[in-house]
C-alpha cells in the first residue's frame, strides 16, 4: 500500500509545474526604457563623430585620436573636467549642455504622457540616467586608451558619473514635471500653479537685459573684435572661432546678469563688477572682447533697471493671479527662489579652470542670493501695490448684467434687463383699473373678453440673459375701462363687511 502511495506522491510531482512568474519588465517597458535610455545618447554620439571627422579632415589632420576625440566631447558636452597634455580644461560652452537638457526633458515627456503608473514614470527617469552613464564607463575606457595617442588624460571617474548623472537627472526631472503636470497640477493649490508664467516672464527679463547688456558692449568694442577674428588665419580659423564665441555667448551671458544685480565676473586676473574693473591678459576668443578696457563707470548703475524691471513684473504678474495678498506674496518669493537657483546651478557649472589663464567663473553665491533679493523685495512691493490699487483677480461678473451697484430703494427689478423667449411668448390682455372709492371692490368681469389669459414660464438662469428682441414680444391689448357707474357695481352679498 506504501509502495502505491509513494508511486502516486512521485507521478503528482511530476506532473504539477511551478508557478509561472511575472517578468521584471513587460515587452512594451522594456521597448520604452531602451528608446529612453539609449537613444538620445546614441545620436549624440553620432553628432560628436561626424563633428570631428569633419573638423580633422578640414585641417588635413590624421585620423588616429578620433575616438579619443569623441570621448573628450562627451565629457564637454557633459561639464566634466579633464585634462590634455597636463593643461587642464574646466569651462565649456553652456549651448550644448543646454540644448541636450531640452532633448532630454522633451524626450521623457512623451514617454510620460503615455504612462499610466507611477511605476513606469520611475522606470522612465531611471532609463534616462542609466543610459548616459553606461554611455560615460565606455567613454572613460575609451580616454585611457587614447591617453598615448593624444595625450587625453582620463578625468576622474567619480565627478565623471557625478556630473553626467546630474546633468541627466535634472533633464529627466523637468521632462517628469511636464509629462504629468496636465494630469497632477489639481492637487497642488491655485495660487502656486499660477507662478509659472510669472517665473518664466521674470527670468525672461534677466536674459533679455543681459542680452542687451552683451549687444551694447559689442558694439563698444567691435574693433577688437574684428581683430581678435583676423587672428584665426584664414576662413576655417574665422569660422571656427566665430562658432566658438556663439557657444560661449550665454557664459558671457550670465556674467551680464551677475554684474547687473551687483555680483562679479573673474576671467583669471581680469574681474569685471558693477563698482571696479580690474586688467589682465585674455585668452584669444571674439567674445570676451565684451569686457571693459577701462575703470568702472558711474553710468554702470543704469544696470540695476534690469533686476527692478523683473520684480516688478514678477510682482504684478503674481498679485493678478490671486484674490489674497498673502498668496501674492508667497508667490513672489517662491518664483525668486526658483530663479536664484537656477542661476546659481548655471553660474557654478559655466565655471571652471582654464590652463594658464586662471580660473573663470562668476561669484556663484552672491549671485544667487542677489537674484534672489532683487526679485523678492522688488516683487513683493509691487505685489502689494497692485493688491491696494485693485489689481487682485476678481470674481467675474456677467456681460450682460448691469455691473453698476444698486441704489437704496430701488427695485430690483429695475436693474435686471428684461428677458423675452419666442418659444414661450404669452397672448394676453393688460386690464388697467383706475383708482375707485375705498369702499367699492373692484368689479367682477363675467365676460371672458376681460379675463387675462396669461402662461407662467420659468425664468432662464441668471447668468444667461437674452436681450430683448422685437418680434419674441408679448402681443398684448391694453383695455380701459370707463368710470364707473352705479349700475355695475356688483350686487351686494351677505358677507359680514358688506352689511351695514
Amino acid at each position: 500500500m506504501s509502495a502505491v502511495l509513494n508511486q502516486e506522491r512521485k507521478r503528482a510531482r511530476r506532473t504539477s509545474r511551478p508557478p509561472e512568474r511575472r517578468p521584471l519588465l513587460s515587452p512594451s517597458e522594456s521597448t520604452t526604457m531602451l528608446t529612453v535610455g539609449f537613444r538620445i545618447p546614441g545620436v549624440l554620439v553620432a553628432i560628436i563623430a561626424t563633428v570631428v571627422l569633419v573638423t580633422l579632415v578640414s585641417v588635413n589632420s590624421e585620423l588616429t585620436g578620433t575616438f579619443g576625440a569623441i570621448a573628450g566631447l562627451w565629457f564637454a558636452i557633459h561639464q566634466v573636467p579633464f585634462s590634455i597634455e597636463g593643461t587642464s580644461l574646466g569651462v565649456f560652452p553652456l549651448v550644448p549642455t543646454l540644448v541636450l537638457v531640452l532633448v532630454v526633458a522633451r524626450g521623457v515627456a512623451r514617454a510620460v504622457g503615455r504612462a499610466e503608473t507611477r511605476r513606469e514614470h520611475g522606470l522612465i527617469v531611471g532609463a534616462a540616467v542609466f543610459g548616459p552613464v553606461l554611455v560615460t564607463a565606455i567613454a572613460l575606457a575609451v580616454a585611457a586608451d587614447a591617453s598615448s595617442v593624444i595625450g587625453l588624460d582620463t578625468p576622474n571617474a567619480l565627478l565623471a558619473f557625478a556630473w553626467v548623472a546630474a546633468v541627466h537627472a535634472v533633464s529627466a526631472g523637468i521632462g517628469l514635471v511636464c509629462g504629468v503636470w496636465d494630469t497632477e497640477s489639481d492637487r497642488l493649490p491655485e495660487w502656486l500653479r499660477g507662478i509659472v508664467a510669472p517665473t518664466i516672464r521674470a527670468a525672461a527679463v534677466l536674459v533679455a537685459g543681459g542680452g542687451a547688456i552683451v549687444l551694447a558692449a559689442m558694439l563698444a568694442s567691435w574693433s577688437t573684435m574684428e581683430m581678435l577674428l583676423e587672428s584665426g588665419n584664414g576662413f576655417v580659423g574665422v569660422l571656427g572661432l566665430t562658432v566658438l564665441s556663439i557657444l560661449y555667448l550665454p557664459n558671457v551671458l550670465l556674467g551680464a546678469i551677475a554684474v547687473s544685480v551687483g555680483s562679479s565676473a573673474h576671467v583669471g586676473d581680469v574681474s569685471v563688477s558693477m563698482f571696479q574693473a580690474t586688467g589682465g591678459p585674455l585668452p584669444p576668443l571674439p567674445v570676451l572682447a565684451v569686457l571693459p578696457e577701462g575703470p568702472s563707470q558711474t553710468l554702470w548703475m543704469l544696470m540695476l533697471v534690469i533686476p527692478i524691471g523683473a520684480g516688478l513684473l514678477l510682482g504684478r504678474d503674481c498679485a493678478r493671479r490671486t484674490v489674497d495678498v498673502h498668496y501674492a506674496l508667497s508667490a513672489v518669493w517662491v518664483a525668486s527662489a526658483v530663479i536664484g537657483v537656477c542661476t546659481l546651478v548655471l553660474g557654478f557649472a559655466a565655471g571652471g579652470n582654464l590652463g594658464t589663464f586662471g580660473t573663470v567663473q562668476v561669484t556663484v553665491w552672491s549671485l544667487g542670493l542677489l537674484v534672489f533679493a532683487w526679485l523678492a523685495v522688488v516683487g513683493s512691493l509691487a505685489a502689494a501695490v497692485t493688491a491696494w490699487r485693485g489689481g487682485s483677480k476678481q470674481t467675474p461678473i456677467a456681460d450682460d448684467l448691469d455691473t453698476e451697484p444698486r441704489r437704496e430703494h430701488e427695485p430690483i427689478a429695475a436693474i435686471a434687463a428684461p428677458v423675452a423667449h419666442p418659444e414661450h411668448a404669452v397672448d394676453a390682455e393688460v386690464v388697467a383699473v383706475r383708482d375707485e372709492d375705498p369702499k367699492v371692490t373692484a368689479p367682477v368681469a363675467d365676460d371672458s373678453e376681460d379675463v387675462l389669459d396669461a402662461e407662467i414660464v420659468e425664468p432662464p438662469d441668471a447668468g444667461q440673459v437674452d436681450p430683448v428682441e422685437p418680434e419674441a414680444t408679448a402681443e398684448a391689448e391694453i383695455v380701459e375701462l370707463d368710470e364707473p357707474r352705479e349700475n355695475d357695481r356688483p350686487e351686494d352679498t351677505d358677507t359680514p363687511d358688506d352689511r351695514p
